[in-house]
């Protein structure tokens, strides 16, 4: 398993040495934070740049845990750039239909290949998706694909259980981090996505994870609103003091119903 997974990076750096410079759609997560420590070790990190997409979708705490991550003492250390998008001003985004991850992903990366334009090298943007994702049903690969952003975990077949390993290998402090989503993610299809409901979606699973709720869902529907927590988790939530001081605080966002989804995976 160790000298296959060895063979898997040496692959990804065989694939970023293709370039002289690359900029990474860098969103905080273990996948772009794995792919942009590699670049930087094979590259350099001058000629590494992240590109980190900034709006009203992602919490203002994840942003700056994010930019840390890059920018930080014990951080990555290559070239930073925060690029503010604005999601609730497309339409077909706003409208939250089945393919809204897909007008999402073309416009942010639209969006990021902008900023390379104007660029004596050209540089290429390059994407953490790894070879688990591309089993799964993710309208934002089609918009990838078409936009021709290169995907070097996915080609060099690494997948989430080798990103893991090798984040924590290369000392990445995010390695064991829960894989998240955006906050649209959390509002069922066809809902209308407005930035009150994402405000108050943050504040609660804000909440949630400062009780250590790590890697928590706060999903709502109707009248009522459904908690995501891992599995090790679950026991904090039902004990007495710990469900009132949830459900009231909920409640006091104007959520309705508060209920415990006791069925969902390890990493909601």
């Amino acid at each position: 398993m160790e000298a296959d997974r060895e063979n898997k990076l040496a692959h990804l750096q065989g694939l970023l040495r293709l370039y002289p410079k690359v900029a990474i759609a860098f969103s905080g997560g273990v996948d772009s934070s794995l792919l942009l420590r590699v670049a930087c070790d094979t590259l350099g990190p001058e000629k590494v740049t992240a590109l980190h997409a900034v709006s009203c979708l992602i919490p203002e705490s994840d942003q700056i845990k994010a930019a840390r991550l890059v920018t930080g003492r014990d951080g990555i250390g290559c070239l930073y750039q925060a690029v503010k998008i604005y999601p609730l001003r497309w339409r077909d985004f706003v409208a939250n239909s089945e393919q809204r991850c897909y007008f999402c992903k073309k416009r942010l990366y639209r969006a990021l290949q902008s900023e390379l334009k104007h660029d004596d090298v050209p540089r290429p943007l390059l994407d953490g998706t790894n070879s688990d994702d591309l089993q799964a049903h993710r309208p934002g690969l089609l918009a990838i694909h078409e936009l021709s952003v290169g995907t070097p975990l996915a080609q060099a077949q690494l997948c989430k259980d080798d990103v893991r390993a090798l984040a924590r290998k290369m000392g990445l402090s995010n390695w064991n981090q829960p894989s998240n989503s955006c906050l649209a993610t959390r509002i069922p299809l066809h809902h209308k996505i407005t930035k009150p409901l994402l405000e108050r979606i943050a504040k609660a699973e804000g909440f949630l994870q400062n009780r250590g709720l790590r890697g928590c869902r706060v999903r709502p529907l109707a009248d009522t609103v459904t908690v995501q927590v891992l599995s090790d988790d679950r026991d904090q939530c039902v004990d007495e003091s710990a469900r009132l001081a949830i459900t009231g605080y909920l409640q006091g966002l104007g959520f309705g119903t508060v209920l415990l989804d006791i069925s969902s995976p390890d990493r909601p």
